[in-house]
């Protein structure tokens, strides 16, 4: 977790940070999450258990979704506006909890449709994650410290055309130390953690792909671009983006979920 908060310092980055809050009951994770509070980054919800939402009765959806915006506010003593369901598992039911408990937006959709509304006639905006790369995969940093930069670089080159904001989806694996061999078993969880790869040359990819991302989007964090969809300066009238930022593609959000992938 520090060494992602490193790497963000060192790029002037302010990322949203999405959190399970019974991570909350880990005293030390609880320092850390402060830290990156004071460090100006923002928190939102992870839900309260990573349980999968769609698998749930109505009301422990309601306990996951409206007790952990509960909980991350009321320890962390920031506001909590943003939403993610665990393994983009997502549906109606969820979207409306999600409104009813009062956050701004949800981020649970791997999606190429661009910044929108998901629920007619409710404030509820949706900033979905891109859905795929060149191979059908998506190619946020975990997979592309696995196929290699030039995979990112061709997601980014055809998402650029969409000239919707851009999410950069860190997860800690990408900065995270190997995981000890004892703990490893066999060569798929060493390629899902990332194991394979030193702590120093993720921090040092994931860098490069910050700095790809600022050649071509303004990065900026979630607060601002909702405030400037609020105002109508980001936005035309389906709350797709204006051509606004260098290089006219759009408003990059740099956002890191709190899971192991």
């Amino acid at each position: 977790f520090r060494g992602a908060l490193e790497v963000f310092a060192r790029r002037n980055v302010q990322a949203t940070l999405f959190v399970v809050a019974e991570d909350l009951f880990d005293a030390r994770k609880r320092v850390l999450l402060r830290d990156a509070v004071r460090a100006g980054h923002e928190i939102a919800s992870h839900s309260l258990s990573h349980d999968t939402l769609t698998a749930l009765a109505s009301a422990a959806k309601r306990r996951e979704i409206a007790e952990s915006r509960r909980s991350l506010a009321s320890e962390l003593g920031t506001d909590v506006r943003g939403f993610r369901a665990p393994g983009f598992h997502i549906d109606r039911e969820c979207l409306e909890l999600v409104s009813e408990a009062g956050y701004t937006y949800d981020s649970s959709m791997l999606s190429s449709s661009g910044l929108h509304r998901p629920l007619p006639g409710r404030p509820l905006y949706e900033l979905p994650v891109p859905a795929a790369g060149p191979f059908a995969l998506p190619f946020h940093p975990s997979y592309s410290l696995v196929l290699g930069h030039w995979y990112f670089r061709g997601g980014l080159s055809d998402f650029r055309r969409r000239r919707s904001p851009f999410v950069l989806l860190f997860h800690l694996t990408d900065f995270a130390e190997p995981l000890p061999s004892g703990r490893v078993r066999g060569w798929r969880q060493r390629l899902y953690t990332l194991s394979h790869l030193s702590a120093a040359h993720k921090r040092a990819r994931c860098s490069a792909l910050i700095d790809l991302v600022r050649q071509h989007f303004a990065i900026a964090s979630t607060s601002q671009l909702l405030a400037k969809c609020a105002t109508g300066s980001q936005t035309n009238g389906d709350l797709r983006p204006e051509a606004r930022p260098r290089e006219d593609h759009g408003s990059a959000i740099v956002r890191q979920a709190g899971e192991q992938r």
